[in-house]
């Protein structure tokens, strides 16, 4: 959003977290913090968008929320975790509960499903908006031809499902497909094994070589235990790309006849070589289009001027009563 803010706003990012090392993360949470409150005291803006994980995210958050609010500045706060309400059912939970009520914030999650799954910690009136996505790679009349390319864009953190995904390849190279793997996020320490070079650790990839990698391949595999609300789906979706999903993604991806279970890769094997079918891809692709626009970046960006102008506007007449 930052790029593409609502009619008459104006957007900066402050970064607030660094993946190099603990004191890289450090560094950057300290001179964020500074940053905040310089440009709150200089009353250099008007509204405060703070994305929340879980974890220690949630108490370096919850710090910056206070300097906002003692600035008079309304905040609204954006829950990214796919285990949110794990960390809200231990002791986080009350802190959660009183933090998101007070006065001068708004609550927003990615989907449904967690208004329903934070119910118990969430003010009743959170509100649900979807992360934004624009297409970045042209797949105008792809069709699978030859080897099966299957992709998975991810962190490579635990619960993501390299092993799974890699399980699927193993399936469907005993059902004699011609099928490769590439993955991208951490890569595996010690011995990997890269099925006689089928499968290739890609480490972390820039913009334009994700769009090349969505461009060129036939499915995108997200067999995740937990998601937010995957990224990597969205970009599927609104680029064209079939994506195959665990349930952690269903309310994401939109389609039934895409989502699996995570107890046999022998099925999204089959799914794969299923989809493989040119009038199955084209009509997937058809499905996918629809499914793309929840997630256009106009559609989005409106729902959050009307969420910004709502805070503003309750600023002002809470001003106006004083």
């Amino acid at each position: 959003l930052v790029g593409h803010p609502p009619e008459n706003w104006f957007a900066e990012a402050l970064a607030t977290h660094a993946d190099d090392s603990v004191i890289a993360m450090l560094g950057a949470w300290g001179s964020s913090r500074s940053e905040l409150r310089r440009v709150v005291r200089a009353s250099q803006i008007d509204l405060a968008h703070i994305h929340v994980t879980h974890s220690a995210s949630w108490w370096r958050k919850k710090d910056l929320m206070r300097i906002c609010e003692r600035n008079e500045v309304p905040t609204v706060i954006h829950i990214h975790s796919g285990r949110f309400d794990d960390f809200c059912s231990g002791f986080a939970g009350s802190s959660v509960r009183r933090t998101l009520r007070r006065t001068g914030r708004r609550t927003v999650v990615l989907e449904q499903r967690w208004l329903d799954r934070l119910a118990n910690w969430i003010p009743p009136d959170s509100e649900v908006i979807p992360n934004p996505s624009e297409p970045i790679a042209d797949r105008k009349g792809h069709q699978p031809e030859g080897t099966l390319k299957l992709l998975m864009l991810s962190r490579g953190d635990r619960g993501k499902g390299l092993d799974f995904a890699t399980k699927v390849l193993d399936s469907l190279l005993s059902r004699e497909a011609d099928a490769t793997l590439r993955m991208s996020g951490k890569i595996p320490k010690g011995n990997r094994d890269t099925r006689g070079g089928r499968v290739e650790y890609l480490g972390w990839v820039s913009e334009k070589r994700k769009a090349e990698l969505i461009a060129k391949s036939d499915f995108l595999l997200m067999p995740s235990e937990f998601e937010g609300s995957s990224m990597a789906v969205i970009e599927s979706i609104v680029n064209g790309l079939p994506c195959i999903v665990s349930p952690a993604c269903a309310e994401t991806v939109g389609e039934k006849s895409l989502v699996l279970g995570l107890g046999d890769p022998e099925e999204w094997a089959k799914l794969v070589q299923e989809l493989s079918d040119s009038r199955r891809y084209v009509e997937v692709m058809d499905d996918l289009s629809q499914q793309a626009k929840r997630f256009s970046i106009d559609v989005v960006r409106e729902r959050w001027g009307a969420i910004y102008e709502g805070l503003m506007q309750e600023a002002d007449a809470s001003n106006d009563s004083y």
